[in-house]
């Protein structure tokens, strides 16, 4: 450097090698006046410049600071780990797993129209996302939408009464209501053609939809979860180009790896709608939620809500001016919390293999029913099986502590697709199946029990004095009950084994070969005829002596029933359980019917027909009382909740108490049940193929009749073993089934045998 400037210095003006001497005037006014105008330039700018500084620094101070405040510090929530759900070994029914999600920031897209439809685009096609079918309120012909709406549910196929309800009502106030949320691309061209002609009817994609729902919120928008890897990197790596777009590796969705056959015991989570978090929130604004949070549905899920759920935590990070994080500023994190896990009752193998029998049970029933033609029936009207024979349930409860052992519902559904995203047309074929997939049949179906309900009636029989052990009614296969005022008329009431009969019964044998008119005897009063002085009475085929009712009487008959557990939820830990029906005077009166009960109301109930209803829970409870001696155990289905150490932080307690019938009665009744399967004349004897004798198995038949005239009937077992000293208590129904002697006992014989192979194999 030292030589350079030297050099230069030697070279001065007018020493130049091969430059002319002599003054040059002009040259120099020129140079001067560029100087001139260079310096002013240099002037001018600088000014400018300090001009603009002083601006920021001082006028627009407050501006830069609160966006260099939003730069660089930033708070993310953190999501907690959701519990999870196992059986009672440990084998995992629920858990997580991590996933890529990317999202939208609406308030950080650009607003230049191509760079945003760049971006638009790339994610349409990076992400598959579907279109879906919207109708925006704001843009249906003023006094015409119903017009139009019905012609949208003319082309959907669906109620134009529900679908125009739905959109000119939606729960969400929203304008832009959607319709169908997934459409495969036929669909979407269908459709799209169709809208043109429906005003306010549109085909959008989702990332549009999401647009146009949320457009300017600060705050992140869920584009989609659960993306693959490779594509969630490859967005990532072009962050810079794909300004609004955030991509994250945190997010936990839930799986079920047990299968479709834990789907009504566990439920599925879904997002949280805009009630539920609105709901959630405290005083202050402030709740347990988000509203891009998932919730429980159904099942465990969603009754272990607030225990499964864990608690959220959240960090402070460094981000850019792009809202991509730095770095975490270190000391201001909180961790979540994860939820606790839960532990059933359930036995993963056991409730598989109560799946497979009921299943076995269906098809065989199914079978039956397409080959059998109408049949007669006790009552005396054509009854056959419901064709296409498809949806049943079985329940299994430890007798000792109510333990729920196995809960099946068939046919069940798939709830991994709700986690994932389940399409239109799949949630539709859901609705839309006759034997209610999404039904839970064993703790929310209501059906008439048939002679299931027997055993109870007896005890109250028993208990109450209205029948002894020894008490004994004739069974001539019918029985003729007259009405006031004609003594040979009135109204006949057969016992299913018309036109055979019983002959003399008493309470044993009456059990163990379910004989109907014995069963009339134990539920008919004896009380006075209105205006006469007779009392209620009945004739025997071909006698004409009357023979005066004694028996219990409807009021007497509820009281029972509700002290077994019927006609109200068992409180088993699972939502929208059904109360079941027990009819009462009062309540006819006060239903639709408004009318009066009669002595063929009470007829009709003493045999598990007419307007009584039970769920497949609440007989298993049931059966379970007579079957340990006398004590109703509330059903339980979670036996803890255990911390991420495995510790117990909650056990769920057995709540038992007694039933108001003396143990004596109760030791009568088992002695009916068992005799129905060990006897010759027993309506299950030889049935337990699977199970064998040694186990020794009591139990209960029924054929429930329903219909407009009691044309097809329900299948019926209900049952416990061993009969000296039970372990298990199950219930099985198979709707539509047919004769339960036929087609349930298989069921409960194969269910048993399962159980028993199971409980010798480990000890």
């Amino acid at each position: 450097m030292r030589r350079a400037r030297k050099r230069m210095e030697l070279m001065r003006p007018g020493e130049a090698r091969g430059r002319r001497d002599g003054p040059a005037p002009a040259d120099d006014a020129s140079l001067s006046r560029r100087t001139f105008v260079f310096k002013g330039l240099m002037l001018g700018g600088f000014t400018a410049l300090a001009g603009k500084l002083w601006k920021m620094q001082v006028v627009d101070a407050h501006i830069y600071e609160g966006q260099a405040a939003g730069n660089i510090d930033s708070f993310e929530s953190l999501p907690a780990a959701r519990g999870l759900i196992v059986d009672r070994n440990g084998v995992v029914l629920a858990n997580n797993r991590a996933s890529w999600t990317v999202s939208l920031v609406p308030a950080q897209l650009p607003s230049d129209p191509q760079q945003l439809q760049s971006i638009r685009d790339q994610l349409v096609k990076a992400l598959a996302l579907p279109d879906m079918l919207v109708v925006r309120r704001d843009e249906l012909p003023l006094g015409s939408e119903a017009y139009v709406l019905k012609g949208l549910a003319t082309l959907l196929g669906d109620d134009p009464g529900q679908l125009t309800g739905n959109v000119l009502h939606p729960s969400d106030g929203a304008n832009t209501v959607v319709v169908r949320k997934t459409l495969t691309p036929a669909d979407a061209a269908s459709l799209g053609d169709a809208a043109k002609r429906l005003p306010g009817v549109h085909v959008v994609n989702t990332l549009d939809y999401l647009l146009d729902v949320n457009a300017g919120l600060p705050s992140a928008v869920t584009l989609k979860k659960d993306v693959d890897r490779a594509v969630a990197l490859s967005l990532e790596a072009n962050a810079l180009y794909l300004p609004g777009v955030a991509v994250s590796d945190d997010t936990l969705v839930r799986q079920y790896p047990a299968g479709p056959e834990f789907s009504h015991i566990l439920g599925y989570v879904g997002p949280i709608n805009q009630q539920e978090y609105d709901a959630s929130l405290s005083a202050g604004g402030t709740g347990p939620y988000l509203p891009t949070d998932m919730v429980g549905r159904g099942g465990v899920e969603e009754a272990l809500e607030t225990d499964l759920r864990g608690t959220r935590g959240g960090r402070w990070v460094q981000t850019d001016a792009r809202g991509i994080v730095i770095a975490e500023i270190p000391g201001r994190r909180l961790d979540p919390s994860p939820g606790l896990t839960a532990v059933l009752t359930i036995d993963k193998n056991f409730q598989s293999a109560v799946t497979a029998a009921l299943q076995a049970g269906i098809d065989a029933a199914n079978a039956a029913a397409k080959k059998a033609p109408a049949v007669t029936a006790g009552s005396g009207s054509t009854t056959a099986p419901a064709p296409d024979v498809g949806a049943g349930a079985v329940v299994a409860i430890d007798p000792r502590n109510g333990e729920i052992l196995a809960l099946v519902s068939l046919p069940t559904f798939d709830n991994q697709l709700f986690v994932e995203g389940i399409s239109d047309q799949q949630y539709q074929a859901y609705l839309n199946d006759p034997y209610k997939p999404l039904t839970n049949a064993a703790i929310d179906g209501e059906f008439p029990p048939g002679s299931t309900i027997k055993p109870f009636y007896a005890t109250a029989g028993l208990n109450e004095g209205t029948i002894s052990p020894t008490t004994t009614y004739t069974c001539g296969g019918e029985i003729r009950v007259p009405v006031v005022g004609d003594e040979s008329g009135g109204n006949n009431y057969k016992c299913w084994v018309y036109p055979g009969h019983h002959g003399p019964m008493a309470v044993e044998q009456a059990l163990a070969q379910s004989c109907d008119c014995f069963f009339y005897n134990v539920g008919a009063p004896g009380q006075q005829i209105p205006g006469t002085n007779q009392l209620l009475h009945y004739y025997n085929p071909g006698d004409s002596i009357p023979h005066d009712f004694s028996g219990l009487g409807i009021d007497k008959m509820a009281q029972y029933l509700d002290d077994f557990g019927f006609g109200k939820p068992t409180g088993i830990e699972l939502p929208s359980e059904a109360t079941g029906l027990v009819p009462t005077p009062k309540w006819l009166f006060q239903s639709s019917l408004h009318a009066y009960w009669s002595v063929g109301d009470t007829i009709n109930t003493s045999i598990g027909q007419g307007h009584l209803l039970v769920t497949p829970l609440q007989l298993a409870a049931a059966m379970a009382a007579i079957a340990n001696g006398g004590t109703y155990h509330q059903p339980r289905l979670v036996k803890a909740l255990q911390d991420g150490g495995g510790q117990v932080v909650h056990s769920f307690a057995d709540v038992a108490r007694p039933v108001s019938v003396a143990p004596p009665h109760i030791d009568v009744v088992q002695t009916g049940l068992r005799l129905e399967v060990s006897e010759p004349a027993g309506t299950a004897y030889g049935k337990f193929v699977k199970t064998g004798s040694a186990v020794g198995v009591s139990g209960k038949t029924g054929t429930a009749q329903y219909g407009s005239q009691n044309e097809y009937a329900h299948a019926w077992y209900t049952a416990y073993a061993p009969y000296d000293s039970p372990r298990i208590a199950v219930s099985v129904l198979i709707e539509g089934g047919g004769e339960g002697a036929t087609f349930a006992v298989p069921v409960a014989d194969a269910v048993l045998s399962a159980f028993f192979a199971k409980t010798n194999a480990s000890g």
